[in-house]
Parts: structure tokens; sequence; C-alpha cells
């Protein structure tokens, strides 16, 4: 009888005496300057053509499916911070735009938390270094930080240039050392409110390391390239992506939504912010463009949160 009893007080106990089981893992977070937060990025042609920032689109929908992410591609071909222009830009037929001409207005109009910038790959001209054009590219960084504060962004991302790929010709300096001068400087800037993150230096080592191009005309990434800029910007935030090709990103439902909101915000928003290249185009009424967006942003949300 009390072996019995003794068995029967052991089960009674056992739920206590048994080890917890481990609890489940929390969900990834993403970084508080992109979660819930206005994004807006700017640059030139590499940034309107807008393949790394639609790759971008995709990974943080896609692993941080209970966030909401809220950006805003805002590339201009041709562009510069530093106002320089070379002789003969596009034929003669008008000098490179200069993100100051703009800048006031995409900040007035977008009201951004977080602004990721892309710049360098025009500002020095396809020249040789030169003492000049790396201060007026300092000075334009300089100031289109300072615009942001004073516009209350509170996050701010400058992104290193991509490399110009092409190889040393043996009578001149590769351009791709004024890029690399540019670089070198941004990631010297410090604030508590500032990230450099550095694309140039790890897109050289991965193309040192590989045979194909990154950039068959040297200036702008393929899909290739552009996968490794957002793998690159990505990863300096913590964030992982899995090692899948552009053709499968592509192919996915998800990715496909993100690339198209990504051109119809760059296809609505630029005209309605207004800016100059070649002409200017004066600010136009958003129209139906805010619903459009909702439209596929609700497509969005109903493939990152399906089971």
């Amino acid at each position: 009888m009390l072996s019995r009893r003794l068995l029967l007080l052991c089960l009674a106990l056992w739920p206590a005496l048994a080890p917890a089981a481990d609890p489940p893992s929390p969900a990834p977070s993403p970084p508080p300057a992109l979660a819930s937060k206005r994004i807006a990025f700017l640059g030139d042609s590499i940034t309107q053509a807008g393949a790394y920032v639609s790759f971008i689109s995709f990974f943080l929908h896609k692993q941080f499916p209970a966030s909401d992410f809220d950006i805003f591609p805002l590339g201009l071909a041709s562009e510069t911070v530093s106002g320089l222009s070379e002789p003969g830009h596009a034929g003669g037929a008008f000098p490179r735009p200069c993100l100051v001409e703009r800048l006031g207005r995409t900040l007035s109009t977008i009201k951004p938390d977080t602004v990721f910038a892309c710049y360098g790959m025009n500002d020095g001209i396809y020249l040789p270094p030169d003492p000049q054009r790396l201060a007026a590219f300092q000075s334009g960084i300089t100031r289109l930080l300072t615009d942001c504060r004073k516009a209350g962004v509170s996050s701010l991302f400058l992104i290193t240039p991509p490399i110009y790929d092409a190889p040393a010709p043996p009578d001149k300096p590769n351009y791709d050392a004024v890029l690399s001068g540019f670089a070198s400087w941004e990631v010297s800037l410090k604030g508590p409110d500032l990230r450099v993150i550095d694309l140039h230096s790890p897109m050289r080592a991965a193309r040192d390391a590989r045979k194909d191009a990154f950039s068959p005309d040297h200036v702008h990434p393929d899909d290739q390239g552009h996968l490794f800029m957002a793998r690159t910007i990505l990863s300096a935030l913590s964030i992982s992506t899995p090692d899948v090709s552009p053709e499968v990103i592509r192919a996915n439902p998800l990715f496909k939504a993100c690339d198209q909101l990504r051109q119809l915000r760059w296809d609505r928003w630029m005209p309605h912010i207004g800016y100059t290249r070649e002409k200017t185009f004066p600010p136009q009424p958003l129209g139906s463009a805010p619903a459009d967006a909702a439209a596929i942003l609700s497509t969005i949300n109903s493939l990152r949160r399906s089971p």
C-alpha cells in the first residue's frame, strides 16, 4: 500500500519536478530607425534605378512581417551633391542636377524620419582625384546632413559610393580612386544620429575576387550588383539575408509587389516634389497616388503575413 501511495505522489509531483521546456525564441526585431518609420532613399541614377531599394524592401517585409516599413525611393539620374558638372555632360544638353535644388521640397513634402543617401559616383565628374572636387563633395554631404537635421530627420545613413567597375588604365588614375577617397572621408564622419555604411570597400573586395563585373557599363550595377548593395546595407544594420539569386527573388510575388510600389512612388512622388533635370518639372498634384500606393501595400501585407 505504501509503495502505491508513493507512486501516486510521484506522479502528482512530476510536472513540477520535470525540467521546464525552453521558451520560444522571440521574433527578431528590425532596427528602430526602420520599423514604423517613413524612410527616404536619396541618390543618383543607381538609386533611381532602384533595384537595391526593392531588394531591401523585400527582405524587410519578408523577415519582419509584424513590422511596418514606409519607403520612398527618390533618386535622380545624373544628380550630385557637389553641384559640379563635367564639360559636355549629356552631349552638352544640360548640366548635372544638384540635390540642393530639390532637397528642401523633398524633406518638407515627404517628412521622413529616416534618410539613406548614396552619392559620389557623379561627384568626381569622371576626372582624376582633385582636392577642390573632394571639397565640393564634402560641402554637399555636410549640407545634406545639416538640412536633414533642421527638417527633423532623426536617423541618417550615409552609404559610401559603389565602385567604378573598370580596370585602371595604364596611363592615368582609375576613377575608382576618386570614389575611394570620397568613401574614406565619409567613414570618418561621426554623430549620434548618423551611421555611415561603407559599401565601397566590401564591393571593391568582392569585385576583385570575382571574374564578372558588377557594372557592365562601369557605373550602373546589374541585378547581382544591386543585390550585393542591398545585402551590404542590411548586414551593416545586423540584418542577415538568405543566399538566393536575384532571379529567385524577382520571381517571388512579394518582391514583385515591393518593386511595383517602389516604381509607383518614384513615378508619382518625384513629380509631386518637382525637380530640375534638363528642364524644370514644377510640383504636380498627387491625385490618386496615396490610394494607389495603399492598395499595393495592402497586397504586400497580405503576402508577407499569410501563413
